[in-house]
């Protein structure tokens, strides 16, 4: 009986150091766990927020089409990539203040980010693209391959 109390008293005597490496494992394992989860919602968040920027600008130059009927009707709303149109006219200063916009806002800047519109009757669609940081030239087989678009089509 002696014995047996001697062995259950050792036994009882607390956590090894293995136990304490083991728990201090699965704690780490656990926490960047959860650090990455937290990078995934800010990548996450940083899209929806470029992609919301991208339909507010869409939604700028739309406004402006329908303000300036006489210049949407000849088509000097009408442009390729980064294109501004007609300088100085009410519909050029437009189309040039919205190029600047996406310039501002979206990444890629002046080189990577730009608006085309094109026009079927009275059905208009417009296209914005950007880079990411992530994007490299080196992957993409033409210079607009693979950069993020939004797109939206309506008729005015």
């Amino acid at each position: 009986m002696k014995n047996l109390h001697r062995r259950s008293r050792r036994a009882a005597r607390g956590m090894t150091l293995v136990e304490v490496l083991v728990t201090l494992l699965l704690i780490s394992v656990g926490l960047l766990g959860v650090a990455a989860l937290q990078l995934t919602s800010l990548k996450g968040n940083q899209e929806a927020y470029v992609r919301s920027q991208a339909s507010a600008l869409a939604g700028y130059i739309l406004d402006r089409m329908r303000a300036n009927p006489q210049a949407f009707r000849a088509g000097a709303y009408t442009v390729a990539m980064n294109g501004t149109g007609t300088a100085n006219t009410t519909a050029g200063n437009d189309l040039l203040a919205w190029q600047n916009e996406i310039d501002r806002l979206l990444p890629g800047g002046s080189t990577n980010a730009g608006g085309s519109i094109t026009r079927a009757g009275n059905i208009v669609t417009i296209t914005i693209q950007w880079s990411e940081r992530r994007d490299d030239a080196t992957f993409r087989t033409t210079a607009q391959d693979a950069l993020p678009t939004f797109q939206t089509r309506t008729e005015i």
